[in-house]
């Protein structure tokens, strides 16, 4: 991993669904000391949470007792934001691209509707960079979203 620099802020929390609101709230209010809409601040807030909450449930199994890191780099003209759990890693084809987006569904049929998959579909459709690495049994998620007036990556989940 390359060494980063920019303002840092590191967060740490123990492995309980409770603790994860308190991330949300702290991303949200960081968010919104810099360049970006509250709708836009909001929307990175939900990807960390969906992130704390994968590595929670699935890299710790549910079980408290461990910690979640996140860091929260602040550029000037983009933030990085790495999710860092010593868990099971997950597995580097979750974030390849899918032939078929989760978000295809038919809305009135209950069985169309994923199971799963959605928090790292609405990670991928908010940031503009989303990479994971495990090293020496530490698993880093980094989420990377530009906000300069030209990089700004548009959708329908931007703000």
């Amino acid at each position: 991993m390359g060494k980063l620099s920019g303002k840092r802020i590191t967060l740490a929390i123990t492995s309980d669904l409770q603790n994860v609101p308190l991330i949300g709230q702290a991303v949200e209010r960081f968010c919104s000391l810099i360049p970006l809409s509250d709708v836009e601040s909001h929307r990175i807030a939900l990807c960390v949470v969906e992130a704390v909450n994968n590595a929670i449930l699935h890299a710790y199994g549910n079980e408290a007792g461990h910690e979640v890191e996140v860091l929260f780099w602040q550029y000037p003209d983009h933030l990085t934001l790495q999710i860092c759990d010593t868990g099971m890693a997950m597995d580097p084809k979750h974030l390849k691209p899918q032939a078929a987006s989760p978000f295809d569904f038919d809305p009135c049929r209950l069985s169309s509707i994923p199971e799963g998959g959605l928090g790292l579909a609405i990670i991928k459709a908010t940031m503009d960079d989303v990479t994971y690495t495990t090293c020496e049994g530490k698993n880093i998620l980094t989420l990377t979203r530009f906000f300069g007036p030209c990089q700004a990556k548009d959708g329908p989940l931007k703000g």
